[in-house]
């Protein structure tokens, strides 16, 4: 799977610009707000559906415009296909090869794998962080989950009023248990899709870690949450989910939010048997974080049969020399996008192979290697 060109009319600081791209790895250089990550984010965008970094996809469109528009020529599975996407007064539309889809009808066609910098951080940081990368990769693959987990906050949400309101109105008790079956039924088939994916996770990101640490470590991910206790209960994951929110009604009243689910979910990670959060050192954390997000490039072929598009965003100068090859040499399977504001590959094995665009003021130009 591979991108060959992309067109952004009136997209962020794009006005109108087409950008040709290359099978392999692609060197997106410019300065500091140029249009760099607004590349990589419309490449996210066209294979996902929404932004990674935008709350409204109405702040995608250019200054003093109402719409943008998108398309790209991607080749999946030998065949050729237009993916197109627009937008006008926030109201998205994507088409494929002209004709309007929903989103989930064209996964598998174009599918990508964003690493930024805040991602260096999913190690380190609370369990937010942790969450929202499950969530975000497990999407990827299976659009279905994005829609579940959005059914699934919003059933919270309005669980979370009601038990706000039963305060001062306690007759609203007795229809606590319509939405504690709701959240029952989403969050259960929430955690089953997490526990199957941490499972596959687990051994390929022990694998790249080995990689990274040259043999001398291990890292190992454990789940953690508030319904069961081990993955031996995974079976009556259900009961045990609705007893608790039945047995914690009182506190649940008194704070005025749900207290058990999938939205306090965790991941312990470890490296050699200790927590990597609390006992790592920060390049044993980036090393960490590292494998994690580049092991969805094997769990993304074994879902879907191709290789995903890989889109580094500003994380190459934020690590060292020895890190930078060791990623690159697992991207000899994918094309991928890596963002920079100086060429920091003048000297590996890609010098002969690498693509280089600059971008400056939303424009793009091909750069020819000197040699």
């Amino acid at each position: 799977m591979f991108i060959e060109e992309i067109k952004l009319i009136h997209y962020r600081n794009y006005e109108n610009e087409k950008i040709k791209t290359h099978e392999g790895i692609n060197i997106i250089m410019g300065e500091n707000a140029q249009g760099k990550t607004n590349l990589i984010e419309a490449m996210f965008f066209l294979s996902r559906g929404y932004s990674h970094r935008a709350s409204s996809v109405a702040e995608l469109a250019q200054w003093d415009h109402d719409d943008f528009f998108m398309n790209a020529i991607v080749v999946s599975q030998g065949v050729k296909h237009t993916l197109t996407a627009k937008c006008h007064l926030g109201k998205r539309q994507f088409l494929l090869d002209g004709k309007a889809r929903k989103r989930e009808k064209i996964n598998g066609i174009f599918n990508t794998i964003l690493f930024e910098p805040d991602d260096l951080k999913i190690v380190k940081e609370g369990p937010e962080k942790r969450r929202r990368f499950i969530n975000q990769e497990i999407s990827g693959f299976k659009p279905e989950y994005h829609y579940l987990l959005r059914d699934y906050e919003k059933i919270l949400n309005q669980r979370n009023m009601l038990l706000k309101n039963i305060r001062y109105e306690p007759s609203l008790a007795t229809t606590l248990e319509v939405w504690d079956e709701q959240l029952v039924q989403v969050g259960t088939r929430l955690m089953n899709h997490r526990i199957r994916y941490l499972h596959r996770l687990n051994r390929e990101a022990n694998v790249l870690h080995k990689i990274l640490s040259q043999g001398k470590e291990n890292l190992s991910l454990y789940y953690q949450n508030n319904i069961i206790d081990s993955l031996e209960d995974i079976k009556e994951i259900k009961r045990i989910f609705k007893e608790k929110l039945e047995s914690s009604r009182e506190e649940e009243i008194s704070r005025g939010s749900t207290i058990y689910g999938p939205h306090v979910d965790d991941i312990v990670i470890q490296i050699n048997g200790k927590d990597a959060r609390r006992y790592g050192s920060q390049g044993q954390q980036r090393s960490a974080a590292i494998s994690l997000k580049l092991s969805q490039i094997e769990i993304y072929f074994d879902n879907t049969g191709e290789y995903p598009v890989v889109l580094l965003d500003d994380i190459f100068s934020e690590l060292d020399e020895n890190r930078r090859k060791s990623i690159i040499k697992l991207l000899n399977k994918t094309q991928a996008f890596i963002t920079c504001t100086e060429d920091l590959f003048s000297t590996d094995e890609i010098q002969e192979n690498k693509h280089m665009i600059e971008i400056h003021q939303g424009q793009a130009r091909e750069i020819t290697p000197t040699k």
